[in-house]
């Protein structure tokens, strides 16, 4: 039976205090303590909030929750120490999420979606029908969790499965939770959303001014080739880089290129060139506006349809954009023994 208390995890502070001021006749300060509580604390259990009053704990205990999920499985890389978490919803669905112990911060890649309905094909998350989005206490849980167990988080990557972009106010909501200085007071400039190109709403996500950054992933050029490997998006490379270039811009944060690079598909020197043209057009010589990621493609269990590129080429392309003007750099994969890379995060 599905648990149909909600969770505490679902309000931001000032949601949760219009609540407690509104509906408990509280005062705001027990606002402040209850998310101590649940973020400080990471203390679920309604009875140890001591400094909160006995009628209070008994409200919050009767119609509220913290956590929602179980830990169906826990993996830990061999090779540098990433751990995968797959995490099972009410629904039973499961939500991998994937912590990377780096040397000057503790960060996570979490997913919003479950499933993804953009469907790229060298994607294992696209490899699975979208469901449904998950709410902003499901996208939350899996920070906090995390957190719990391993330590301070210092970054959080929009990164997992799903389009974060298609889940636009839950995506807006558990930021302003992660950015809080009541809940996990990460810097917004250690928040990067990553898109395939939702170009609608990333003009939305500019109003929003909050000021975090932004990832597009590219992968061609060329619009024909793009179409590809990005099957179910209709918005051109020019009106994808337009838009993301415009909110770097505004939000003066430098934008990320995301680019997976498949053997014999776009791998080759006009590609590179091909992409600096763009750019430069688009950005009018303003190249520090831009950050290149080159991903190698990671292999994803049981497909044979695309294969990683030589070391050689990758090379060649990083230099040919290094040439060109753009700052770039080979993204190193995390937890490719675990299926925890950049592509492997569906369900096996």
């Amino acid at each position: 039976m599905i648990n149909k208390k909600i969770s505490l995890l679902e309000f931001t502070k000032k949601e949760l205090d219009d609540f407690l001021t509104k509906n408990l006749n509280q005062k705001s300060y027990r606002t402040k303590q209850i998310f101590n509580w649940i973020y400080k604390n990471k203390t679920d259990d309604f009875e140890k909030f001591k400094n909160l009053p006995l009628e209070i704990r008994k409200i919050l205990k009767e119609k509220f929750k913290i956590y929602s999920f179980e830990l169906e499985k826990k993996d830990v890389s061999k090779i540098d120490k990433t751990i995968r978490y797959n995490f099972k919803t009410d629904d039973s669905s499961i939500i991998p999420t994937v912590f990377i112990p780096k040397v000057s911060r503790n960060v996570v890649c979490i997913s919003t979606q479950i499933g993804c309905s953009i469907g790229c094909s060298f994607c294992n998350s696209g490899k699975f029908k979208y469901k449904r989005n998950l709410n902003c206490s499901e996208i939350v849980e899996q920070v906090l969790r995390i957190e719990k167990d391993v330590g301070k988080i210092n970054g959080v990557l929009f990164m997992g499965m799903g389009e974060p972009l298609l889940n636009f106010e839950n995506l807006v909501k558990s930021i302003k939770i992660f950015v809080d200085d009541d809940a996990f007071c990460i810097s917004k400039r250690k928040i990067t959303v990553s898109t395939s190109g939702i170009v609608p709403n990333i003009y939305k996500l500019l109003e929003k001014n909050l000021q975090i950054k932004l990832a597009v992933s590219i992968h061609s050029y060329n619009d024909e080739k793009r179409k590809k490997v990005v099957k179910n998006l209709n918005f051109t490379v020019e009106e994808i880089l337009k838009a993301a270039i415009y909110y770097a811009k505004n939000t003066k944060t430098k934008l990320t290129i995301e680019y997976v690079m498949i053997k014999n598909f776009n791998d080759k020197e006009e590609d590179a060139l091909g992409i600096s043209k763009i750019l430069k057009f688009l950005t009018k010589n303003k190249k520090e506006l831009i950050k290149i990621n080159i991903i190698p493609y990671n292999l994803v269990e049981k497909s044979k349809e695309f294969i990683a590129p030589e070391k050689e080429n990758v090379e060649n392309f990083k230099n040919i954009l290094i040439k060109e003007g753009f700052l770039t750099f080979i993204r190193k994969p995390y937890g490719t023994d675990i299926n925890a890379a950049c592509g492997q995060l569906g369900l096996f």
